[in-house]
């Protein structure tokens, strides 16, 4: 199913110039992009429990280089440009089409990043001379991933070299750990002790700890995840100034855990299909990706308190505790009643808006 398909099921509302202009006057905010992810594959050596796409060696969905090039330019005409990040899957699998897609950003005025598990990672000095040659290409910053989930599949042997080796290249390192309910041990000294690095060496890393939510392999592999004491209030941080790149060619307003949901159920999510767009066709969706009332939304409120305005419409709704705002925003995704009673929020929304600009 598209994402135009998914857009005929009710969501004209978005398509229209009264919401534009609605959601241009909504709130008064900085709506340059951020970043942009290109989630290159699905395609990974592991098969981590908590994977959002469910990323497996047998996986085969592999982003296009073309329709990437496009939306590089496209995005770029930003000033300034965003930064680029390759994640997947494990990107490295992509590794030619990396080194192209970040040299052809790097001209553009857009340095790049690239979220990996290390599994590709051998002996010290193949691993530094790749990450030197796409050093040159604008890579400033590598992600690695390391905690229970990623224990069974990537030696410690290999984001070790990993860490070191971009470290000395100057390459700014952020270690992703997911939280562990079970051990609260801090996570600084935690990957030290797992990686047999000196804590100085973590400490120069930018330690992101974050939660699992229950969305693609998790929903089934997964049954202890941290709660905090509070639920996630105020607006998204990411809603509407990251864009990400499915494999299929689909555009979110984000990089979280929506992007795990099966398409047909994320229409409010997907932005569009860019496979097949001219560079100025996709600068024109990017343009209206700023201005979608839905994302505003998110962005001021928070998914978590555009639930609990949807609950004085509709008693029968029902929240539960969530990881974080990507787990609550989820429900946009994975709750019929969530997901129709937001389209008909924004309708109504967009109609009033719309009617007190003509006024």
């Amino acid at each position: 199913m598209s994402a135009q398909d998914l857009r005929r099921q009710g969501l004209s509302y978005r398509l229209t110039q009264e919401n534009r202009a609605a959601a241009r006057g909504l709130v008064e905010r900085n709506r340059d992009f951020a970043c942009l992810t290109l989630l290159l594959t699905y395609r990974c050596p592991a098969v981590c429990d908590h994977c959002i796409f469910e990323s497996s060696p047998k996986a085969t969905a592999t982003l296009d280089p073309g329709t990437a090039e496009r939306v590089i330019a496209a995005i770029s005409r930003q000033s300034p440009p965003p930064g680029l990040s390759f994640s997947g899957g494990e990107p490295f699998l992509q590794l030619d089409t990396m080194k192209r897609l970040a040299a052809f950003a790097l001209e553009r005025g857009m340095p790049s990043e690239a979220v990996t598990s290390a599994a590709w990672v051998a002996d010290a000095g193949r691993t530094r001379a790749t990450l030197a040659e796409l050093g040159e290409r604008g890579l400033r910053t590598l992600c690695v991933s390391y905690d229970r989930f990623h224990a069974p599949y990537v030696k410690a042997e290999k984001i070790r070299t990993a860490v070191t080796q971009a470290l000395e290249l100057g390459i700014r390192v952020v270690v992703n750990t997911m939280a562990d309910p079970d051990d609260v041990r801090e996570r600084r000294e935690m990957l030290a002790e797992a990686l047999a690095l000196p804590l100085a060496v973590v400490d120069s890393c930018f330690v992101n700890v974050l939660p699992t939510s229950p969305v693609g392999r998790a929903r089934t592999h997964v049954d202890r995840y941290y709660y905090p004491d509070h639920p996630p209030t105020g607006g998204c941080q990411f809603a509407g100034r990251i864009v990400a790149v499915s494999p299929y060619g689909f555009v979110y307003p984000c990089c979280g855990s929506v992007l795990g949901a099966p398409p047909e159920r994320a229409g409010l999510m997907i932005q569009d299909d860019l496979t097949g767009r001219s560079v100025d066709e996709i600068a024109a969706i990017l343009e209206d990706l700023k201005n979608d009332l839905f994302f505003n939304l998110l962005s001021v409120l928070g998914p978590y308190g555009i639930l609990q305005e949807l609950r004085k419409r509709e008693p029968a709704l029902q929240t539960r505790p969530y990881t974080n705002q990507c787990d609550a925003c989820l429900e946009f995704t994975d709750n019929p009643l969530a997901r129709g009673a937001a389209e008909k929020l924004l309708v109504e929304m967009s109609e009033a808006l719309a009617a007190t600009e003509a006024a």
